[in-house]
């Protein structure tokens, strides 16, 4: 080998190292704290010709977030930020102008080049609650990318907070059916990347999960009944699986492994409600995490940000929210994200990249090595 190369190619193979490895058959790394991978984002949209807009007749539009795993010269770089008065009208611009807004902040670098080794990677696709955005939890899908994994996650159409923003209503009968299909729709596309896509041999079309919160954790639960290709499983805040399994033959066996996690003091989907009844529908493996003071919104980015006076500038009606798990009761934003990601990475790590020792991390010691009494783990492997 000329020398030139020699060089070449021990450079290249110093670009790619890792500063620790990935999770798999002989490694668990910490899954509460970001994994070893820089982290890359790019925005797509996503059509569905087959449901075409009743209005417009134009195809069913999703504007998605895509986080993957990016080469090094990606790491430490400047990092995405999200902007929620890009949700707003211009009326509502006008009435907050001049009021300081903080940014979201990731560490997703916007448009890096996807990670050429390590691939593929499984792929987890997660969904954003009513009235919500597909960024409202970049403490968890970001965390995940930098584990090795594609995250995709689209904005539902009709479901968001942009759509709330104006219309103050979202029909949440047309979004059950609508949602599902739209996770379907999204695999089908992320399965399907042709060469020259940035995707394009990123992902593992083996090793597929989803997630989400709320209204996204029904799509999590309603999906794998209906698609084989789904390996598990990470509801967040669900509403009674009843709900995401209507019209279907009882008893459901899923037959994929389940981590539910929610808040027992969860005012808008009470946890004896809907999270007894669905752990009850649950067969082996199953786990369960309970944040013991979470509400409904400990869960999303939501509870870092002060939306009082920007509520009040934009008549905005955020009913329970600030009360619902981002009050002084509820844990700190910091303590339950680590809890979360510890527990959400951990074990998509387990199931979808073959690590025993992450599996063996899915316990009440690592709860209370996070936080004592903030959290209890029921596990049913």
């Amino acid at each position: 080998m000329h020398p030139l190369a020699a060089f070449a190619a021990l450079l290249t193979v110093a670009c790619s190292s890792l500063p620790f490895d990935p999770a798999g058959p002989d490694a668990a790394p910490d899954p509460s704290k970001p994994g070893p991978f820089p982290v890359g984002v790019r925005t797509v949209t996503i059509d569905d010709p087959e449901r075409p807009d009743k209005e417009t007749g134009q195809p069913r539009r999703l504007v998605t977030e895509v986080w993957y795993p990016a080469e090094e010269s990606a790491r430490g770089g400047p990092g995405a930020t999200y902007d929620v008065r890009t949700l707003l009208t211009d009326e509502q611009k006008a009435r907050i102008d001049g009021m300081a807004i903080p940014l979201q902040e990731t560490t997703a670098v916007r448009d890096a080049p996807p990670r050429t080794d390590n691939r593929p990677y499984p792929l987890v696709i997660f969904g954003h609650g009513q009235g919500a955005v597909r960024w409202q939890s970049t403490y968890y899908t970001v965390v995940l990318a930098s584990h090795g994994y594609v995250v995709v996650a689209p904005d539902h159409a009709g479901s968001t907070l942009y759509d709330y923003l104006r219309t103050k209503d979202l029909a949440a009968a047309q979004s059950a059916v609508d949602r599902p299909l739209d996770f379907i729709r999204v695999l089908d596309w992320a399965l399907a990347r042709p060469a020259g896509d940035f995707l394009s041999g990123m992902i593992d079309a083996a090793q597929v999960g989803l997630t989400g919160h709320s209204f996204g954790a029904y799509t999590a639960l309603a999906v794998p009944p209906r698609d084989a290709r789904v390996k598990a499983i990470v509801p967040q805040a669900p509403p009674a699986s009843a709900l995401a399994w209507i019209g279907l033959e009882r008893p459901v066996i899923l037959g994929i492994p389940v981590l539910i996690q929610a808040g027992h003091k969860d005012r808008t989907l009470p946890w004896d409600d809907h999270i007894v009844p669905t752990w009850a529908d649950l067969q082996r493996p199953r786990w369960l995490m309970d944040l013991v003071n979470a509400g409904h919104f400990t869960f999303s980015d939501l509870c870092a940000f002060d939306l009082t006076t920007l509520a009040k500038r934009i008549d905005f009606d955020v009913g329970n929210t600030l009360e619902d798990g981002c009050g002084p009761e509820a844990p700190p934003p910091a303590l339950a994200r680590a809890v979360i990601d510890h527990f959400a990475v951990g074990f998509f790590n387990a199931t979808l990249r073959g690590s025993a020792g992450s599996k063996a991390l899915l316990t009440q010691a690592e709860a209370d090595r996070l936080g004592a009494g903030q959290t209890q783990i029921t596990a049913d492997p």
